[in-house]
Formats: structure tokens, sequence, C-alpha cells
């Protein structure tokens, strides 16, 4: 009889840990950051999480505080724990006001496209209440946020979308700013307009190890790094689930995957409905020229030339500046743009996206001294070094939440479109108290729920259209 072999992983598996982000960096004595590398897996749980990032440990929270909460929750991680994008994101907290409205609507009716937009304003207060309430040390900074026009048409497309919203009912919380008033907040002469909210800046990595500690306290809960998950089949008892990874198996009666970008590794269901996508930031020092010079940025900044041509800035406690690149350019070389679409190699930052986005931010900020001049030597200004992370894109621009169809007892939370930041403290409380309970809270768009329908929907328009098979087709599906 032929021995059977095992089926190889999935691609989109995590890959080994390569260059670490600023926030990682940050984080290398914290004591959470292997546990249970080592040593046998737990056999049984009430719950397994798949995903130790800021989504897993929010739902993990919820479950544990609640009064029906499970008895046993054990969270699984392909690598060290926070590995993923909460670990290697730009560090912005940063609600979308109005800007997303017209292509939301267009997705999902102007109904859900105020929810959408309204509902990470939410987050915003629920991650500084909870912050606040934990005492968590994260580099947590409320700051208002521009979004900073640098075109023409970006001021037209912005202040459309701006309009439409209003006149379907919205009531977003937003300043316009004029060109004189834009220059001086932006602080670059190169501003024509500018729209400005509130927001805030963090340290991701720190903020969702700070959960996982306080989850920790509340007893009842482990956390396995290095136990990546390979598959989850039925149970001999045809209720719960055996959750398979190298090291062993776990048994629960519940799963759920806050696997984001690697979704489609071990959630068949969603296979080509969230497209793993790179996305880069860079860490530059305080301005080469002096804060004399160049005052630190207090504000937080979008810097958009186009609604998909734009960088953020987001300045850290001692002056040094996260600078989030561009994921399309004009003149972007096709090999560049190829290699961010459909991977999770987050292993080294693209140099060619590292020098447009430094290059950039060094023309906008001449005053400051920074220089893209000499990167590859190490030779350029300001400049200290890049990385990359994996976000989760998906065709209609929203997670996915809910139920896994078919197979009760699995949970998905995934998809958040680059947006994870600004969702997740309201997306994953919510799936938690669903499973709990049965019941959603009406402030998350009915429009993130996974249905049936929806996942039927959402395959067909990419099959039909072909557009999900190349990153210029999937860049018409997705923000």
């Amino acid at each position: 009889m032929p021995i059977a072999t095992p089926a190889a992983p999935h691609p989109h598996m995590p890959i080994p840990l390569g260059d670490l982000s600023v926030w990682q960096k940050s984080t290398r004595d914290h004591p959470l950051l292997n546990r249970g590398k080592d040593g046998p897996l737990s056999s049984e749980a009430d719950v397994v999480i798949v995903g130790s990032g800021m989504c897993g440990a929010v739902v993990a929270n919820t479950l544990l505080n609640a009064e029906n909460r499970p008895g046993k929750v054990i969270v699984l991680e392909a690598r060290e724990i926070c590995s993923g994008a909460s670990g290697r994101n730009a560090g912005h907290c940063r609600p979308d006001a109005a800007r997303g409205f017209d292509q939301f609507a267009a997705l999902h009716g102007a109904e859900q496209a105020i929810k959408i937009l309204s509902s990470e304003s939410v987050v915003l207060d629920r991650v500084d209440a909870f912050v606040n309430e934990h005492s968590v040390e994260c580099e947590w900074t409320p700051r208002d946020t521009y979004d900073v026009c640098l075109s023409e048409e970006f001021e037209k497309y912005e202040s459309t979308s701006l309009a439409n919203m209003r006149a379907a009912g919205g009531q977003p919380d937003i300043e316009v700013v004029g060109s004189e008033e834009a220059k001086k907040g932006a602080r670059s002469d190169m501003a024509i307009a500018a729209f400005k909210w509130k927001a805030a800046t963090l340290n991701p990595a720190k903020l969702t190890l700070g959960i996982h500690t306080i989850n920790t306290s509340l007893g009842g809960y482990e956390l396995f790094a290095y136990a990546p998950v390979h598959s989850v089949t039925q149970d001999a008892n045809g209720v719960s689930w055996s959750v398979v990874t190298p090291r062993g198996s776990v048994k629960a009666g519940k799963v759920v995957f806050c696997t984001n970008a690697y979704s489609q590794a071990v959630v068949p269901e969603l296979e080509g409905l969230i497209i793993p996508t790179k996305a880069q930031a860079v860490k530059l020092s305080a301005a080469p020229a002096g804060l004399d010079a160049c005052p630190r940025f207090d504000a937080s900044y979008s810097l958009r030339f186009l609604p998909k041509h734009f960088y953020s800035v987001a300045t850290r406690p001692d002056n040094s500046i996260v600078l989030g690149t561009s994921r399309g350019w004009a003149g972007m070389p096709p090999a560049v743009l190829a290699s961010t679409y459909n991977t999770v190699d987050d292993s080294c930052a693209n140099p060619v996206v590292t020098q447009n986005g430094v290059e950039t931010f060094a023309g906008l900020y001449p005053e400051g001294g920074w220089s893209a001049e000499g990167i590859d030597e190490g030779r350029a200004k300001g400049y200290e070094y890049a990385w990359t992370g994996i976000i989760g894109m998906t065709p209609d621009a929203v997670p996915f939440i809910g139920d896994v169809p078919g197979k009760a007892g699995q949970y998905v939370a995934a998809g958040y479109n680059g947006h994870g930041m600004a969702r997740i403290f309201l997306c994953a409380p919510t799936l938690a108290k669903y499973m709990l309970n049965g019941t959603w809270d009406p402030a998350m768009p009915e429009a993130f729920r996974v249905t049936p329908e929806r996942i039927a929907g959402l395959r067909k328009t990419v099959d039909q259209l072909n557009l999900g098979s190349s990153p210029a087709g999937f860049s018409k599906l997705v923000a």
C-alpha cells in the first residue's frame, strides 16, 4: 500500500522573519514574544484563535472578559507573537473621514458607505478608551491629521466625496482647509488644499503585546509562537474541530481565523478573495538640519497626489518619523508593481519603493535636510531603514467578519484592506460577542458580514471579469 504523504503547506503561509520593523525592534525583550515556542501544544481548548496580531488579541480579550466566557482560549501563531501586519504597519489609527465615500457607495450603497466611514471614528474612540483604561504604554498620541492635496485632481476627488457624503446625510467631523492654511498646516508650499480631522498614531506592536499581557492575567489563556496552522479538519465526533500544526493538533469547539492577508492558506472558502499585498514603510531620523530649521511635525499626514498615490507621515515621541510609502505612482516599474501583488514575502524592502518614498518626502520638506542620495551605500541623510508588511485586500474593499460558511463553529475576521488599526476594535469585539451570544453590534456595517451570497457575488465578479489575475486587474477592484 502506498504511504500517504502530507500535503505541502499553502504558498501563502507566513515566511520566516526577515528585516524587522521599527515597532518590532522596540519589543525584542518582551516576555511574550516567543511564548510557547518550545514544548508541547495543549491538546484541547474551548476556542482556538489562529493569528496573534491585534485582531486575535482583541477577540480573545472580549471572550475572556465576558460573563459567559470560555474556560480556555489558545492562540496559535506561525512566527513570533505579533509578527504580521500588526507589528509591521506605519503606526496610524486614522479613520477615513469622507474620502472613500464614493467608492464605498458604488460598492455597498450610500447608507452603508456612511456607516463604514463613521465606524472608523468609533474605533478611534474605543482604542483611546482602552489604552487609557489599561495604561498601555504604546506611544498612543491623539493628534490632528491632514489629507494634504498635492494636485488639483485629488483636491476635486476628495471635495466631491465629502459633498456627496453630506448630501446623503453623512455628518463627518472634518474641516476643509484652504490653500494658505493648508500650506501652514501641512508645512509644505506644495499643498493646494487639505482636509483635517482627529486621529492618532501609535506603536502597534506594543499595543498588541499589551493586550496579550492583559489576556494572560485573566486566566485560561495560552499563546503558542511558531505553531503554524496547516489545516482545520472535522473531529471524529462531528462537532469539534482539529487544528493541525507541525507540532501536533489542538481540539476545539470553536476556531477563529484572525489571519488577515494569510487567510487563503487556512480558509479555502476565501481563496482568491483576500489578496496578500505588500506595503512598505521607512524610518527617518528627526530632521538632519535640526529642529530649529524643521520643527517636529505635530500632526500626522497623508500626502496625496492621487487616490492611490500617497505617503503617510507619523512622528514618534523621539521626533523620528515613520514614512509610509506609496504602492503606486506614475512611472512605477511594472516589475515592482507585480512584486507587491499576491505575495506574502515581507522579508525585505524594495529599494525602488524606498527611493521613491524618501525622494518624495525630501522634496516636500527640503528645509529638513533629508536626502535619498546614497541610500544603498548608507549615505542618505536622515534615512535609517525600511521594512515591509503584508495587508489583505478584498474585491469590495471591506473585511470579512462572521461565520465561515458551511462550517459551524468556525469564524473569520480578516481582509482589512490596510485599515486594520481603524477597524479591529469594532470588528473583533463584534465577532467575539456574536460567537457567545449570536448578536451583532449595530455599529458594525452590515457590509462586513460574511454571507454565502456575498462570497458568491464577489467570486462571480472576479471570475467573470478576470480582474483578479494581475496587479493591474485587481487594482480596479480595490482601493
